[in-house]
């Protein structure tokens, strides 16, 4: 399993109720805690570990950190290491899947570990049986005390611009998407699973090294691809290794781990660079063996490529199926408004696969009263206006329209919602503004009834391509 939580992932601390004797981010050092016997600060003994002030009231004290990987938790591990009369007496961990800092006010907190006691200058792991996708925990410890780290391991559930960005490639052996350090040649010094974090490397201790080699022969390291795709370009990155980095590194591809392909051979590399290694033709992998010539040290391995279709959408249907519920809710109104709509979409999952997400949206539709669809209609920005990022990518053909041209569709809007009493909608990706003009007029002629029925159907094939393009469905984009 990955750590998801480590501040060598992205791990950070982002509220906590208190911290007097030792600071709360010691609880996401990647290495062990350590002892010093005379280390005292102007507060008390020095502790490598998050430690408050003894509690003379009712409650407890807590910390909230944001997941360096959100994904699913497996175990919680919980250190007490050194703390032997100041650890708590007991903890319990709480999460949530909001999307950022700012919705942490109105988070829905899911309790995966009850209150469970501890002991001190221990480590212990515990289970958590939680399908859902977190990206904070609040650690609470009863009443007060000092931890000396938590981790938290489990799956990683990348987010959408993690698998299908609208452009570029993405490092498909990242471990934000589930990449994993398979085998080594070599880890006298660092494991190869470092190569893979998210972050930027802090030292040569954050990365791999072999030891000196003193015969013949190469190193080499291999792994399994998050996300299986085409390669493009291996970044082959030797920053803080300056005098032991490789002199040259040759790169391997294969679909079952077995049978490999050399696909670079003996591309040279400089020290303490970020090395760019171009296949020269995308080239189909689910594995990756990197050959270093002859030995070294080695930062971080980027992979570049493009998700194989069919692995990204089965990601993405991981990420809607892990969703708490609030984050399900909205991850469809960013679809379709219909409160009513969005709530039977969120009781339909989870869903076996991408054609069932479309079919139960369908079904959905066939259940909505006019109000409904109004409440859908009115999600959108009047034609030619700005609105989130989502509609003003559907309404890019109005974005070179004519002063004219959109002075006109304004009134266009304004006369359909006098005549018809609902905002104007019509599916915009691939239409000009004119050609979204010219249906508005046209469509001014019709009954009121007609052209609800008329603006479902628009509302319809709008929610399709805006859930492909959510599941990084290959049509969708």
């Amino acid at each position: 399993m990955t750590d998801l939580i480590s501040s060598a992932v992205g791990g950070r601390i982002v509220a906590f109720n208190d911290e007097f004797f030792a600071e709360a981010e010691n609880l996401l050092k990647p290495t062990a805690p350590v002892w010093q016997e005379d280390a005292y600060t102007d507060r008390g003994k020095w502790m490598d570990g998050w430690e408050t002030r003894r509690r003379r009231d009712s409650g407890h004290d807590w910390c909230v950190i944001a997941l360096g990987i959100p994904g699913v938790i497996r175990s919680a591990t919980v250190e007490t290491t050194h703390f032997t009369g100041n650890y708590p007496e007991a903890f319990s961990l709480e999460t949530c899947g909001v999307g950022a800092d700012d919705g942490l006010e109105d988070a829905d907190w899911v309790e995966v570990i009850p209150p469970t006691d501890l002991e001190g200058d221990a480590t212990a792991t515990f289970g958590v049986d939680d399908t859902h996708r977190v990206t904070y925990v609040r650690l609470n410890i009863f009443p007060d005390g000092g931890v000396a780290r938590l981790r938290v391991e489990g799956d990683p559930i990348p987010s959408m611009d993690q698998v299908c960005p609208e452009t570029g490639t993405i490092d498909l052996v990242s471990s934000l998407v589930g990449g994993e350090a398979l085998e080594a040649s070599d880890l006298h010094y660092s494991p190869p699973s470092n190569l893979i974090r998210p972050t930027d490397p802090a030292g040569m201790w954050d990365g791999w090294e072999t030891r000196r080699r003193r015969g013949p022969g190469h190193d080499w390291v291999s792994f399994r691809l998050g996300l299986a795709g085409a390669v493009d370009l291996v970044e082959v990155d030797t920053r803080h290794f300056k005098g032991n980095s490789p002199g040259w590194v040759s790169v391997h591809l294969s679909a079952d781990g077995e049978r490999w392909q050399e696909v670079v051979t003996r591309a040279e590399v400089k020290p303490d660079t970020v090395n760019q290694v171009p296949l020269g033709v995308a080239e189909p992998a689910r594995f990756l063996r990197l050959d270093i010539h002859p030995d070294g040290g080695m930062a971080r391995l980027r992979v570049r490529g493009t998700p194989a279709p069919d692995e990204a959408l089965t990601r993405r249907l991981e990420y809607l199926n892990a969703l708490f519920d609030p984050d399900a809710m909205r991850f469809f109104s960013s679809a379709c408004s219909s409160t009513r709509w969005v709530e039977s979409m969120k009781a339909a999952h989870p869903f076996r696969d991408g054609d069932d997400v479309l079919a139960r949206a369908d079904s959905a539709f066939d259940t909505l009263e006019e109000q409904d669809w109004r409440e859908a209609f009115a999600g959108h920005p009047r034609i030619g206006e700005r609105g989130d990022d989502l509609a003003n990518q559907e309404q890019v053909g109005a974005k070179a329209a004519s002063a004219t041209v959109l002075e006109s569709l304004a009134r266009a809007n304004q006369a359909y919602e006098e005549r018809h009493g609902f905002t104007y909608i019509v599916y915009a990706t691939g239409k000009t503004a004119a050609e979204m003009l010219a249906i508005a007029e046209e469509r001014l002629a019709n009954s009121r009834q007609g052209e609800l029925a008329n603006a479902a159907r628009e509302q319809r094939a709008i929610t399709e391509t805006r859930l492909r393009r959510m599941l990084c469905m290959e049509d969708g984009q």
